[in-house]
């Protein structure tokens, strides 16, 4: 190239980056032109004898086509550039950063004359409409995006917001409800333990209580994370159940009952052998650290409590769907782990085309009277085929026919889907579980394998009757996305929760007694049936909890369980369960801002749970109510 033509498109660049904003006048381009060129001869001259071996390299390389990048494969290594070609791009780029600004350079030559920059307003008008940024003909064009901030200036320095795309299903809290007009309250249990998690790593991640997305706080599942002591059931009884209330914290003029159900950890099905199928989302947006790396280590431990009676298979869906392995022995620990860890992540999600085939898969290797189910490992961001909840619904009610299980796990953030991960778990029978660190993945996986994946009893319901002449109004706390019509707790063909063997759920309810003076909206005091006239004034029974539940070790055959409460069941003393579990829901409502938490603060949940002794699991909730503080 020579000297003129290089001068000319030097002089053709500058103007056309400056075009946008700025007018240069002939004498300006002029002097800028002779100072760059002058700097490029300089830096020529220092290079020299190393600049026509690169321009040799540089010019063979344009005949090359594009280099393949492999996942995993070392980056190759760079050449070093000459100097003449990093000093006229740095110069003309250290120009343009000092027009942006508008602030004066010498840089140039004691006689420059600085061009100004145009006024923020018109720069926002220039940009307003437009999703992409200008750029002058020929130059570069930088995308952006919506939710990401506008800058008015290049020096500003401020990071772009993060793009989040997380969704969670909305929750209309439950109110106080009249036992008069309404004595019934009807639920499914809810074994499932990912709200809290989910919500831990928010908090860890620095969110405030306050920026914590409506509908990712489940007070249930919250109180679920934690054990507490029930015993053991009695006699038939696949539950055993105890019931604790005491003056609630935050209101003194109500009173909290918690009970808590643990099912027997005796499972037959256990001894048959298990038949896991592995469903993996292998998309594009696992590839991060926290979804498909932590995916691997998960199951590994997952490995770890496997036998030769059980069998393991691997299905992986991106675009499409692929069997990496089927049925192979589950002690054959280095073959499975020699496949999970082949998994690399590309490509859009068909979330659909994976859950077909792994059904498929499990029903090749049914185990009867064995464990057969689908652990599915995902960020829920479903974006082929099947992609709404109410489609997803069909589709895993169907398939629940087949009598395989269906277990979700939760892995990532930014774009994670709750509201299809829950769908897919509530009604696949099986449990939703969110994995956010590896000692998250051992406890789910290992410590709490069998209460995870061997089931003891499905479609378990609750139905409470609440005397009216001893308490007067209730308030179910959480489990509104699990509420039951009352009819339905007799329906044998109404879907309810599945339930481990040594799992554990845990149910509260705030009441207002007969006495209180506590006055609660909304509860008409009806003409016909109303005080004394209502409910049985001769008991001191508050309420009955009646279970129903299929057994599964005995050909689901459809049993009961009833729990009387009443007054004896209150106390001036509440056991360190009763403190804990009720500090949970107070931690929960603040954390979803609830209309039943004004005035509270994390600092009345952080003094409760000083008055009890903590172990390591309580530990780790009191250590996050101090982050969250």
């Amino acid at each position: 190239m020579t000297d003129n033509n290089r001068d000319f498109e030097l002089e053709q660049a500058l103007r056309g980056a400056f075009d946008e904003n700025v007018r240069l006048s002939d004498e300006a381009s002029a002097r800028i032109l002779a100072n760059l060129t002058a700097a490029e001869a300089q830096a020529q001259a220092e290079g020299q004898a190393q600049a026509q071996p690169e321009a040799q390299a540089q010019a063979a390389a344009f005949d090359q086509p594009r280099m393949q990048v492999i996942p995993g494969a070392p980056a190759p290594r760079k050449k070093r550039p000459a100097a003449w070609k990093i000093a006229v791009p740095v110069a003309a780029c250290l120009l343009l950063v000092a027009i942006g600004v508008g602030v004066g350079t010498n840089l140039l030559g004691s006689n420059a004359e600085m061009p100004v920059a145009e006024t923020k307003a018109a720069s926002e008008d220039t940009m307003a409409g437009s999703a992409n940024s200008y750029a002058p003909d020929g130059g570069l064009a930088y995308e952006t995006d919506e939710a990401y901030e506008t800058f008015d200036t290049l020096d500003e320095g401020a990071p772009m917001e993060d793009f989040n795309t997380e969704e969670y299903a909305a929750i209309e809290e439950n109110g106080f409800v009249s036992t008069v007009t309404r004595p019934l309250s009807t639920c499914s249990a809810d074994v499932d333990t990912a709200s809290y998690c989910n919500l831990r790593r928010m908090i860890n991640d620095g969110y405030s209580l306050d920026e914590i997305p409506d509908g990712a706080v489940r007070i249930e599942e919250m109180l679920n994370y934690f054990h507490y002591d029930s015993g053991e059931p009695e006699g038939n009884d696949l539950f055993a159940v105890r019931a604790e209330s005491a003056r609630c914290p935050w209101n003194d003029q109500t009173q909290l009952l918690v009970m808590t159900f643990t099912a027997s950890d005796k499972a037959q099905t256990a001894s048959k052998g298990s038949n896991l199928v592995f469903l993996i989302d292998i998309s594009g947006s696992m590839d991060e650290p926290d979804k498909l790396d932590l995916l691997k280590d998960s199951f590994g431990t997952l490995l770890e409590n496997l036998g030769p009676n059980d069998r393991v298979s691997i299905v992986t869906y991106a675009a499409g769907e692929d069997v990496l392995l089927e049925g192979a022995s589950g002690d054959d620990t280095r073959k499975i782990m020699r496949a999970l860890n082949r998994l690399e992540a590309d490509g859009s999600t068909n979330g659909e085309a994976g859950l077909e085939m792994a059904y498929e898969v499990a029903e090749r290797n049914y185990i009867e009277g064995g464990v057969n189910r689908i652990v599915m490992a995902s960020d829920g961001d479903l974006n082929v085929g099947i992609t709404s909840e109410s489609d997803l619904y069909d589709f895993v009610e169907e398939k629940r026919e087949t009598g395989v299980y269906l277990s979700v796990l939760g892995f990532g953030s930014g774009n994670y889907k709750d509201t299809k991960m829950e769908t897919l778990a509530d009604h696949g029978n099986g449990t939703y579980h969110y994995i956010d660190c590896v000692e998250e993945a051992e406890r789910v996986l290992g410590e709490d394998l069998t209460a995870n994946f061997v089931p003891v009893a499905d479609d378990v319901k609750l139905q409470v009757e609440f005397n009216p002449a001893q308490v007067k109004a209730y308030r179910l706390i959480g489990y509104e996305n699990r509420a039951m019509a009352d009819e339905d707790f007799l329906n044998e063909a109404a879907d309810a929760a599945e339930v481990g063997a040594g799992a554990q759920f845990t149910v509260a309810y705030e009441l207002v007694l007969a006495d209180s003076d506590y006055d609660v909206a909304d509860v008409p005091d009806l003409k016909y049936g109303s005080g004394e006239a209502a409910g049985d004034s001769s008991t001191d029974e508050w309420l009955t909890c009646s279970m129903r539940y299929k057994a599964v070790d005995d050909d689901k055959a459809v049993r009961s369980q009833d729990l009387v409460v009443g007054a004896d069941s209150q106390t001036e003393s509440p056991s360190d369960d009763w403190v804990f579990a009720s500090s949970v829901i107070e931690f929960g409502m603040i954390a979803s801002d609830s209309e039943f938490a004004e005035g509270l603060d994390t600092g009345d949940v952080l003094d409760q749970l000083d008055t009890i002794r903590l172990n390591d699991e309580r530990q780790g909730f009191y250590d996050l109510v101090e982050i969250a503080w």
